[in-house]
């Protein structure tokens, strides 16, 4: 009886496994280019993802749509190496959702890369985005096309958890939204980043620091908390297989 549930056991982890639906073709294979040649990823509405010259934490996050954060240091079997990706869903006559196309990427880094991993929650220092004194400077949901650039923010319609994916990036400390609101609203924001380039930021001196904007531009305001937050743990990885 103990062997027969063991391979009971046994089949459902690997049934489990094979829940989430795979690509039908793909290829990975190794970009030796360096990050000052740039990238490129572009996820089709057929589903197809192309990928050029990325690194393991871009696919990690975009399979499973981790916030900066929650993303951690590559182990040492793929630090510093960067990929080309090439992967092709089964044709289909409509749009594959994007929900589908995150699960089949984390089948593939799951597959080619031996990708194991957990949840873990984690104390942390963060920063929480609350109301500030004379209440929030939020219009409500505007038209047109958003933009992001670094220092500069444009949204029509964003929700305040995006914002804080947006704020966090900035900061390097994870950013929770405790103002009590959700959205979306409009979002207009500038100030002076510490990630733009050296050369741009003589013209950006006149602009306010990051917290100084969010509270005048905003009416919100960023605290230093503690909190516990969910990471991605990597358990082991491997080089992918190419084919």
């Amino acid at each position: 009886m103990p062997l027969k549930f063991h391979a009971l056991l046994l089949i459902a982890a690997t049934c489990i496994g094979q829940d989430k639906p795979a690509f039908e073709v793909a290829s990975i294979k190794p970009n030796l280019g360096g990050p000052e040649s740039g990238f490129a990823f572009d996820i089709a509405p057929s589903g197809r993802v192309m990928a050029r010259n990325v690194d393991f934490r871009i696919l990690l996050r975009t399979a499973y749509g981790l916030r900066e954060s929650q993303v951690p240091e590559e182990p040492p079997a793929i630090r510093n190496r960067r990929f080309d990706v090439q992967a092709q869903p089964a044709q289909s006559s409509v749009a594959v959702p994007n929900e589908r196309v995150r699960q089949m990427l984390q089948r593939l880094l799951e597959d080619r890369f031996r990708l194991k991993w957990h949840w873990e929650s984690r104390p942390s220092r963060a920063y929480g985005l609350t109301i500030a004194e004379h209440g929030p400077k939020l219009p409500p949901v505007g038209e047109g096309q958003g933009r992001t650039q670094m220092g500069s923010l444009d949204a029509p319609s964003m929700t305040l958890e995006s914002l804080c994916q947006i704020l966090e990036f900035e900061l390097d400390r994870p950013v929770v939204n405790q103002t009590g609101l959700s959205g979306p609203f409009a979002v207009k924001l500038r100030w002076a980043s510490e990630r733009a380039p050296a050369a741009n930021r003589a013209d950006d001196a006149s602009l306010p620091s990051l917290f100084t904007a969010v509270q005048e531009q905003l009416g919100l305001k960023l605290e230093s908390i503690s909190a516990a937050l969910d990471v991605f743990i990597i358990d082991s990885v491997e080089n992918p297989t190419e084919n």
